[in-house]
């Protein structure tokens, strides 16, 4: 049987950011049947289709930058499976590239190292708030400390040190009056991982300040090599 590994690229907008993973990768499984992709199902009693993804995304955050890795049993062209697949995925997903994999690829969950996202915050300040210095401040601390929630399984709260995890934090010009645009890049895998729930926290907590309004988009997925980040689908 001729097969091959696949990787696509996604993007899941404002309209189902409030869709779980689970769902998710529901969504997806239903989409490969209606769009007829000869997908490569696992063996075993309770056989599932083989795809995987980079990295889970969190409740409530839209993405332009999310990858799927699934495997078929026959060549496909890639240009007619991005629009099988957008035919039948709901309003809010749309693969937006794919790139076909070598054999022995490393799935991009293994790969994937660093996270981008951007986050517009409204801050509570009743003066004006020069955020380029709260943050070069924030950054110039020698540890960043935040509670964290553990499994779910205790829910306990551990203190831990984030400075490691953030690779950089960016000011981006403002689009409406007040608001704080702020590009990241954090630490993303098993290895290490920093969701920006957290990082805004910490901010917070740093300042004295409240985002009183937020979103959160995050833009690429990507992984370290020789110091550069690379996005997963040009690896």
């Amino acid at each position: 049987m001729q097969m091959m590994n696949i990787r696509m690229k996604f993007l899941k907008d404002e309209e189902v950011k409030y869709i779980s993973h689970l769902d998710l990768m529901r969504t997806f499984q239903r989409a490969m049947r209606r769009a007829k992709i000869p997908m490569v199902y696992s063996a075993g009693f309770n056989p599932h289709p083989e795809m995987s993804f980079a990295q889970a995304l969190s409740l409530g955050i839209a993405s332009v930058g999310e990858y799927l890795d699934i495997k078929t049993k026959d060549n496909i062209n890639i240009r007619e499976l991005k629009d099988k697949l957008n035919n039948v995925l709901p309003t809010g997903l749309n693969v937006i590239d794919a790139v076909i994999l070598k054999d022995k690829a490393k799935s991009a969950m293994a790969l994937v190292t660093h996270s981008e996202y951007i986050l517009r915050l409204y801050f509570n300040s009743k003066e004006p708030l020069n955020m380029k210095d709260v943050l070069s401040n924030f950054m110039n601390q020698t540890e960043i400390y935040v509670m964290k929630e553990q499994s779910k399984k205790d829910s306990k709260l551990i203190k831990i040190n984030i400075k490691p995890m953030i690779k950089s934090i960016d000011l981006m010009p403002e689009k409406e009056l007040g608001e704080q645009v702020l590009n990241c890049i954090l630490n993303c895998g098993s290895k290490s991982n920093l969701k920006p729930e957290l990082l805004i926290q910490a901010i917070e907590d740093f300042s004295g300040l409240k985002a009183l309004r937020r979103n959160i988009k995050r833009v690429e997925l990507y992984m370290e090599i020789d110091q550069n980040l690379v996005p997963l689908l040009d690896i």
